[in-house]
């Protein structure tokens, strides 16, 4: 029974990620550039793991990174994050942290530009330090130990303590999905029920729907499900424990809009890199430059 086209959309964007597919040669990136490769956790991540950086503490630089990227560049953000891991790895420790100034912490975020807005951001890095204390939670569960259930996990997020937000800024519908599928891959976490995480929207994964699936609807929720369903409805490789999810979905889409969809609008023209941009809707308002190379989804 053949998928239908959303599902063939979302298959074919996420093997021509994962497979090394995509025709970037009219993008500003190296021939054996590797998509998954160089998602900048992924990239940042490769580079503790050879400096010997354990799988907790590498966790541990995922939680508290992925809670600064609210409205910072990642790329900037996450490689930032790796010179402040390795100057200043007091900081990666809750217990450590707990016992800090928060405007000490404050100064070392701002001045390795981690933090946007410093106060709030160094009170939510504080804030999370002191949550993970607390072993016998689900989110520190999964940071320590490497296991854990991705609705719990969820749910754990958005738990309060006297009113106040135990992990705030992870708790927020772009971020809490992307932290979760981070912890997996590249972060070497066993996460059960992977299937509930949906895809992190943002400006890129929007523009992607909005190209490549013709939604009228830019609201989360409707991009949220609209890839849900297509998901739902095929399957396609991915890293070990995200397969055939929205997780291992959504850093295809991330590098489809960022490499894809955007730079077509900004050249004015249709430069296509997958097969998938046959479905593109600007295909209508933008000129051909040429055809998508033969494939076949199998």
């Amino acid at each position: 029974m053949p998928i239908d086209r959303h599902a063939q959309t979302a298959k074919l964007i996420a093997e021509d990620f994962y497979f090394g597919s995509l025709d970037l040669s009219d993008r500003e990136v190296t021939p054996d550039f590797d998509a998954w490769a160089n998602m900048p956790e992924v990239e940042c991540v490769e580079r503790l793991r050879k400096d010997g950086v354990g799988q907790p503490e590498i966790r541990l630089f995922i939680t508290f990174i992925a809670a600064m990227e609210r409205a910072l560049d990642s790329i900037r953000l996450w490689n930032q994050g790796v010179e402040l891991f390795t100057l200043h790895p007091e900081l990666f420790d809750p217990q450590r942290v707990a016992k800090m100034r928060v405007d000490d912490l404050r100064d070392l975020l701002a001045k390795f530009k981690v933090s946007q807005r410093h106060r709030p951001d160094s009170s939510a890095w504080f804030d999370i330090a002191n949550s993970l204390l607390d072993k016998t939670n689900p989110v520190a569960k999964a940071v320590y130990d490497g296991q854990g259930d991705a609705q719990e996990l969820r749910d754990c997020l958005q738990t309060k303590c006297h009113s106040k937000a135990k992990f705030p800024h992870l708790r927020g519908p772009k971020i809490g999905p992307m932290w979760v599928r981070t912890l997996v891959a590249p972060g070497g976490a066993h996460i059960k029920n992977m299937h509930v995480v949906p895809v992190a929207v943002d400006v890129h994964v929007k523009r992607v729907t909005k190209n490549l699936i013709a939604s009228r609807s830019q609201d989360r929720k409707s991009i949220e499900q609209a890839w849900h369903h297509a998901v739902r409805n095929t399957e396609f490789t991915g890293p070990d424990g995200l397969s055939n999810t929205c997780a291992a979905l959504d850093p295809a889409l991330w590098t489809f809009g960022k490499y894809g969809c955007s730079h077509c609008e900004k050249q004015g023209r249709a430069i296509p890199i997958s097969p998938a941009c046959d479905y593109c809707v600007l295909k209508t308002s933008l000129r051909p430059t040429g055809l998508p190379r033969n494939h076949t989804v199998q």
